[in-house]
């Protein structure tokens, strides 16, 4: 197991040493002590939970040793640090900010997590990223705030379309946990689940959530194209609004596909393409109906923000993508938990509603799966052994 020292000398300047990175802390107060023993009590807690997740090498899939701040693997012998308690297997960096950039800015958040409570710290964090525009930094908290309440439809979903396979005892992995809304809830009626993100900030960020809900789930940093699981790890595989901003999309599908063990499924929920309402990263309308070349030029001449790593999907795209590799795929249309419409306006309530009562008519429904703004689909993982072949 890793060890995390914390030497203080006689004026009270403490140095906590945590994989390699070195902060130094006045700790003159007991406030300030307190605070430095909580971060160590993270760390420690989050690679105890790791012991029971297995793990593999990301890349060559060989096994792992825990050599003090990193664990190495026995095959490739590849290095994959240990960053304040969470695992960095990714074989490559965030598309948005890249290795450095994002440990820099999850050190920031790290170093100010323990006098912000979860609504603070977010509203620090997009203040330090001045490359968002100010509208949406605004939109996009909003959206974080409410991923709890998005967190309890998914599980109502899970449990209306798997047609009761939903079960205590199953394994979830979800991929793109971000600020791990979804995995408060998932902790509260799965005993085993697991959170992974490309995007270490993200994952220093859902540590401040979980720590505030009590809830105990592995973090690990690491690629959605390349998993450090071994095969058929997991009942379920959860990836809410992920698909479009994976790198390759089609290997992340693939990999999902590994690591679900036989008769698992797969939940995406995804954007469409050709929504006619306006394209969610961005607010802008009729985005997904240009062409691919045009589209990053479009989203920065309106809103001067970045959409390179964006690729949203189209119903026909998806089922492309998904059916060679799936036994059986089912498109839904999203579910709204009622906890959720407690958190919207009025003007939302008002197309929420109009949204609920069309996709109950049949021809509607039809014309949603094609034009409306989301999609959930459930991606079954067949029994036998010819699906693993084709991958």
């Amino acid at each position: 197991m890793a060890k995390h020292y914390i030497s203080t000398d006689a004026i009270g300047q403490g140095t906590l040493w945590d994989t390699g990175l070195e902060k130094t802390y006045t700790g003159t107060t007991a406030l300030e002590r307190h605070e430095t023993v909580v971060m160590v009590t993270f760390v420690e807690e989050n690679l105890t939970l790791l012991k029971n997740v297995p793990l593999c090498c990301p890349q060559c899939k060989g096994n792992l040793s825990q050599k003090e701040e990193a664990f190495v693997c026995d095959v490739c012998k590849k290095r994959f640090p240990i960053i304040e308690g969470i695992p960095d297997f990714r074989v490559f960096g965030d598309p948005y900010l890249g290795f450095e950039d994002d440990y820099k800015r999850s050190r920031l958040i790290a170093e100010h997590a323990h006098r912000l409570d979860f609504h603070e710290l977010l509203h620090f964090y997009w203040s330090q990223v001045p490359e968002t525009p100010d509208p949406l930094k605004k939109k996009f908290i909003q959206t974080v705030l409410l991923s709890e309440a998005k967190g309890k439809g998914i599980l109502k979903e899970l449990a209306l379309f798997s047609k009761g396979q939903v079960n205590p005892t199953q394994n979830v992995l979800e991929i793109g946990c971000g600020t791990g809304g979804f995995l408060v809830q998932a902790a509260k009626t799965f005993s085993f689940v697991v959170g992974i993100d490309i995007a270490l900030r993200w994952l220093i960020v859902a540590r401040k959530r979980l720590e505030g809900s009590k809830t105990k789930v592995p973090l690990i940093c690491c690629c959605a194209e390349s998993l450090p699981f071994p095969n058929e790890s997991f009942h379920w595989v959860v990836a809410s609004a992920t698909l479009e901003h994976t790198h390759e999309q089609g290997k992340a599908i693939t990999e999902s596909h590994r690591v679900l063990q036989n008769s698992g499924i797969l939940f995406l929920s995804t954007p469409n393409r050709y929504s006619l309402t306006v394209e969610p990263h961005t607010y802008l309308w009729g985005v997904g109906f240009l062409p691919r070349s045009w589209m990053q030029r479009y989203v920065h001449f309106l809103k001067g923000m970045d959409y390179k790593h964006i690729r949203l999907l189209s119903y026909f795209e998806l089922k492309k993508l998904l059916t060679p590799v799936f036994s059986k795929v089912k498109f839904s249309l999203p579910y709204i938990d009622d906890s959720l419409m407690t958190h919207l306006g009025r003007w939302r309530k008002f197309q929420v509603k109009i949204y609920l009562f069309l996709k109950k008519l049949p021809l509607f429904k039809a014309l949603l799966l094609l034009w409306g703004p989301m999609y959930t689909i459930f991606c079954f993982k067949e029994t036998s052994p010819r699906a693993e072949k084709r991958i």
